[in-house]
């Protein structure tokens, strides 16, 4: 027993040394155990977010029998723009040049002129094209100082068929067109020369745009007053001078595709008073489309005399590639007096390119596939342009790697196809097993040339598609212990993964086994290929039958929802034995109550040392300090 107490004293020693340290100033290091507040490394813990068990109302239910049409997607971008309407064309008005319309005596080709009658001028001019409503909004703008009486006209006008003529053998024919036709009253009191009357035309374009186009008509008025050539009465002011007008341009064919050439003939007539000299006659594209095919723009004169005519002939070439629509070209004249006054006339003409256009305008498909399934995409390809095509090439082209083709070649080509007619296209096309599941594309291109060879023209098309995969989760194996004591308590340690590409829902892990009792573990929403794992507390009590202990069966049950809200389960089957607590006899129990009084003998032991102990170091204590006080009072 003595030892003991000496041992204990010893402890004691080596217990207070920290004390003692501390009051000397040192503070202790921290041990390896000391934990701090917040660690850098240690994830914030996001409690998951539970989706809705009901399907996504994203998501698109295709009957097995159904093959749903897509509607091309146009790519970029930002706002998606509207398909143009089948077979109406986005080109702006032009006049029509080749025919006579009732009314007129000659096509504009020819030299049409509005015709003055007595007190007033009867205008004429036929627009073709498409309009929303097919209908035109018409305001003519006469000029402020010319002889027209002022009148606030507008009015609209609507596309009818016309009986129309051509040529001096008045070849017959019919046409829809815009036919403006307007009286413009004379003032009683004018003067004669040539005015230029502009007509506003405004409408919406067949996909409800609205659109202004001005167009130009110039008028020689006779039968008034002469103006003067100085300031003094008589009139207005009025210098006399050459007047040269463009009678008639003829671009002569009417409608040209890329790589072709076309021919531009002007004629000129000076109406004016005087003579015009140094005559300059430029052809102006407003297009890079169209080039001249001469080394000059122009073409120069040395002089025009009154009432004389001229002729000017251009070459032009379209360029190889030349979109489809309406080219512009500006005849431009300068000329001189016989004083050196310049003067200049200008006169803007069309000419309409045609060319091939290709175009996807049907798409049938599956448009929802599982991951590793492949489809079948049919495409109707159809020439809506006004020439025919040769060598289409309609290719895939998709950037989605999850999405590929599964032929030999990633396109098909089309020898020819004529203008208007359509052809169809099927591809095999494949989602991989690892595709993502949610929403994909793929691309087809067409490209092609004219039926004369030239250009090569390209445009595509994007499709959706929705991939779904099929959930998918995996788990590690769940040990129990193989015997545990009844009144223990244990932890079960469980981790699942989703091995799938498909997000995974509300998972949820439970025991249900007899004899043992523990709360399921949340472990919430699992992306692809993320995994989750949580600690569940085991409580064993008895087995529920006769036998309250033994061997007990059950498993492990793992639940979760796919994106449709379907529930799915997993099993897992485990087993382990419950045994009996140990009883304690009467002998034991006298051992564990020795053990007890011997405890509390040596409690009392500590007690006296430590009284003894604090009794020495007092008297230590007192005759030190006794001693120290003689040795001041012999000092």
């Amino acid at each position: 027993m003595k030892q003991r107490v000496f041992a204990w004293i010893l402890a004691l020693i080596l217990a207070l040394t920290p004390v003692l340290a501390i009051a000397e100033g040192d503070e202790p290091e921290p041990t390896a155990l000391t934990k701090p507040s917040s660690s850098p490394s240690e994830e914030p813990t996001v409690p998951p977010t539970t989706p809705p068990t009901a399907p996504s109302t994203e998501q698109p239910t295709v009957s097995p029998s159904e093959k749903p049409t897509a509607s091309p997607t146009t790519q970029p971008t930002a706002a998606q723009e509207t398909p143009e309407p089948a077979g109406e064309s986005t080109d702006p008005l032009k006049i029509d040049t080749y025919w006579k319309y009732p009314g007129m005596d000659k096509s504009y080709a020819g030299g049409y002129m509005p015709v003055q009658t007595d007190g007033s001028v009867q205008f004429i001019m036929p627009l073709l094209g498409k309009t929303l409503g097919n209908t035109i909004r018409v305001v003519p703008e006469f000029p402020s100082d010319g002889p027209f009486a002022p009148s606030n006209l507008q009015f609209d006008v609507y596309e009818k068929t016309y009986d129309v003529t051509q040529g001096k053998d008045n070849k017959t024919g019919k046409m829809d067109a815009y036919l403006i036709q307007f009286s413009a009253p004379l003032k009683s009191t004018y003067y004669n020369g040539t005015y230029t009357v502009m007509l506003h035309v405004t409408y919406k374009t067949p996909q409800g745009d609205p659109t202004e186009q001005t167009f130009t008509m110039q008028v020689q008025i006779t039968g008034g007053k002469t103006p003067s050539s100085g300031g003094g009465g008589g009139g207005p002011t009025a210098v006399r001078k050459p007047v040269i007008l463009i009678q008639n341009c003829m671009i002569t064919p009417t409608e040209v595709s890329g790589g072709e050439r076309a021919s531009v003939s002007v004629s000129m007539s000076n109406v004016g008073n005087y003579d015009a000299k140094n005559i300059r006659v430029s052809l102006i594209p407003e297009s890079d489309t169209i080039t001249l095919s001469g080394d000059l723009n122009a073409k120069f004169f040395d002089a025009l005399p009154v009432k004389g005519e001229l002729d000017a002939d251009f070459d032009l070439a379209i360029a190889p590639g030349a979109t489809e629509g309406a080219a512009v070209v500006t005849v431009q004249i300068t000329y001189e007096d016989k004083y050196g006054g310049a003067y200049t006339e200008e006169g803007k003409y069309t000419t309409h390119i045609t060319q091939p256009k290709i175009e996807i305008v049907d798409c049938e498909y599956s448009d929802v596939v599982n991951g590793g399934d492949g489809f079948t995409v049919t495409l109707t390809v159809k020439n809506s342009g006004t020439r025919d095509a040769k060598n289409v090439v309609v290719q895939y082209i998709s950037e989605d790697d999850s999405i590929r083709y599964t032929g030999i070649q990633d396109h098909q080509t089309i020898e020819s196809l004529k203008k208007g007619e359509s052809t169809t296209v099927t591809f095999d096309l494949r989602a991989l097993p690892s595709a993502m599941e949610g929403k994909h594309s793929f691309r087809f291109s067409c490209s092609y040339k004219d039926a004369a060879d030239n250009g090569s023209y390209e445009n595509g098309v994007d499709y959706p598609l929705t991939v779904v995969q099929k959930a998918s989760l995996g788990y590690d194996e769940v040990r129990l212990p193989e015997s545990i004591t009844s009144g223990e308590s244990f932890t079960l340690p469980v981790c699942v993964y989703n091995t799938g590409f498909s997000q995974i829902f509300n998972v949820r892990c439970s025991l249900n086994c007899d004899g043992l009792i523990s709360s399921s573990a949340f472990l919430g929403n699992l992306a692809p290929q993320e995994s989750a794992d949580k600690v569940m507390t085991v409580f064993v009590t008895t087995l529920s039958g006769s036998q309250k202990y033994g061997e007990t069966y059950g498993n492990i049950e793992i639940t979760y929802e796919d994106v449709n809200g379907e529930k799915q389960t997993e099993y897992q089957s485990v087993k382990m034995t419950i045994t009996e607590p140990v009883k304690i006899t009467d002998e034991e129990k006298e051992r564990e109550k020795q053990k007890v009084e011997e405890q509390q003998t040596l409690s009392q032991w500590w007690i006296s040392l430590l009284v003894a102990i604090a009794i020495i170091i007092i008297l230590i204590a007192v005759i030190l300090i006794a001693r120290f006080a003689r040795i001041l009072k012999m000092k």
